[in-house]
C-alpha cells in the first residue's frame, strides 16, 4: 500500500507538469509515493512532459477523453491505494516542506479529512482558496467587479478577507487546485461530484466531508506557488465571451438546485458562528 498518491489532472499543459515534477523531485515525500498523471483529452501532453523531471518516481499515466475536472481526478485516484490523495493542479509547484507539513498535520487531527496549504501568486499575492459556504448572490458579485465596492463587506466575508493568511484553523472549504484527502474521508464521502464539468465539485466535496463528521482544515504553515490563469474572473461583459465563465455559471446553477433548502453542514465554521452570533444576541 502507498502512504501518498499524487493526482496531477493536465489539459494541454506538459510544461507545467514537467515544472510540478521538478519542484516535487526537491520535496519530501513519503517513501511510498505514488504519482498518476491524467491526460484530460489533451493532444499527446502526456508524451511532452520531460522525462528528466520524473525519473526516479513511481508514475502511471493515463489519457483519457475530456469529460471534465470531476471525473479526471476521479479516473486517476481509482488507480492508486493510498492512505492519502493528493489532487494537485498542473501549474502548483511545492516547496520542500509543503506535503510533508500537510502530512504531518492530517496524523495529528483524526478527524480532518481534508486539508489544503496556503497557495501564493507569482507576485506573492496569496490566493482565496479558503472560503465560507456561498450564496448565489457572492459567486455574481465576486464575478462582476463593479459589483466589488457595492458589496464590500459581503464579499470581504465570502473570501475570508480578515483571515490570517499563516493560520491553520477549520474553514468550510479550499478550492480543487491543491487539496490532500484521507483514505478514510474518500471512501465516506467521493468520489467528485460528476454533475459538474469544470467547477463546484471541491465545493461539493468539502461540504459533503463536514456532513459525514470530517473536518476541512487550511493549513497556512503549509505553501505552494501557483502559477494560476483564473479561469472563472471577469466582468459582465465576460459571461458571453468566455466559455470558462458560461461552464462556471452552468455548474453553479447545478449546485444551487441540488442544495436548495438544505442547511449547511451543522458542524461547519459557518454554522457554528451563526449560532455563536445568535447566542449572543439572546442573552443582550
Amino acid at each position: 500500500m502507498h502512504t501518498l498518491g499524487i493526482v496531477i489532472l493536465q489539459h494541454n499543459t506538459p510544461k507545467e507538469v514537467t515544472e510540478n515534477f521538478l519542484a516535487l523531485k526537491n520535496a519530501e515525500l513519503p517513501q511510498k509515493t505514488h504519482f498518476i498523471v491524467v491526460n484530460n483529452g489533451g493532444n499527446n501532453a502526456n508524451e511532452k512532459i520531460s522525462k528528466d523531471s520524473y525519473k526516479g518516481f513511481d508514475v502511471e499515466f493515463m489519457d483519457v477523453p475530456n469529460k471534465g475536472f470531476p471525473q479526471g481526478n476521479n479516473l486517476g485516484i481509482t488507480k492508486t491505494d493510498a492512505e492519502y490523495i493528493a489532487m494537485v493542479n498542473p501549474d502548483i509547484e511545492v516547496n520542500k516542506h509543503t506535503i510533508s507539513t500537510l502530512l504531518e498535520y492530517l496524523k495529528k487531527n483524526p478527524k480532518v479529512g481534508i486539508v489544503a496549504p496556503r497557495l501564493i501568486y507569482p507576485n506573492g499575492q496569496t490566493q482565496d482558496n479558503f472560503r465560507v459556504f456561498p450564496r448565489g448572490a457572492d459567486l455574481i458579485i465576486k464575478r462582476i467587479k463593479f459589483l466589488h465596492k457595492i458589496f464590500i463587506g459581503r464579499l470581504r466575508k465570502y473570501l475570508m478577507w480578515d483571515k490570517d493568511p499563516s493560520k491553520n484553523e477549520p474553514v468550510d472549504w479550499v478550492t480543487g487546485a491543491f487539496q490532500i484527502v484521507t483514505r478514510k474521508c474518500w471512501e465516506a464521502v467521493g468520489p467528485n461530484s460528476e454533475d459538474y464539468f469544470l467547477f463546484m465539485s471541491d465545493l461539493e466535496l468539502c461540504r459533503m466531508a463536514w456532513e459525514k463528521g470530517f473536518e476541512v482544515h487550511y493549513v497556512g504553515q503549509a505553501q505552494a506557488k501557483h502559477n494560476e490563469s483564473r479561469l472563472s474572473g471577469g466582468g459582465f461583459v465576460d459571461i458571453f465571451k468566455k466559455k470558462t465563465m458560461r461552464i462556471h455559471i452552468k455548474d453553479a446553477l447545478i449546485y444551487f438546485k441540488k442544495f436548495i433548502g438544505k442547511s449547511i453542514p451543522a458542524k461547519s465554521p459557518s454554522s457554528v458562528d451563526r449560532l455563536t452570533k445568535r447566542s449572543k444576541r439572546g442573552t443582550k
